[in-house]
């Protein structure tokens, strides 16, 4: 993504920073609710302001909103094309600027768009998963 302007360019760094900081530790949990706890843990520690199961309406809550309007979404078994339709949902909220997929599985987080309705998206595989 080129950035057009200072909040583009903003979004593109806080989404990089969450894919940096949580792919640099090493998670422990056997389930996605253990996952989403680690997780938590390290956007706390870096100092970065979330929300946990934000509603951006009734249906849709993403696992944490980053302030700026970064989603954090993440899924330890999911077939892809229901990851697209529910990142998809998320994107189409103006309070969203950029979505991060964060999964221990390479086939849930392999070959994502890199954008979903103008918002980029951004991938890591959580290094440790599964390591209780």
């Amino acid at each position: 993504m080129i950035a057009t302007d200072t909040a583009e360019t903003n979004v593109a760094v806080l989404a990089a920073d969450v894919v940096t900081v949580l792919g640099a530790h090493r998670h422990r949990g056997v389930n996605e609710k253990q996952i989403q706890d680690s997780v938590q843990r390290v956007l706390a520690a870096a100092g970065l302001v979330f929300s946990r199961e934000h509603a951006l309406s009734a249906q849709d809550r993403p696992d944490f909103l980053v302030d700026g309007g970064v989603v954090v979404e993440v899924k330890m078994k999911a077939s892809r094309s229901m990851v697209l339709m529910q990142l998809g949902r998320y994107a189409a909220h103006d309070q969203v600027a950029a979505l991060v997929l964060a999964s221990p599985r390479l086939t849930v987080v392999a070959g994502m768009p890199d954008s979903i309705h103008g918002k980029p998206v951004r991938v890591v595989q959580l290094p440790g998963v599964g390591l209780a």
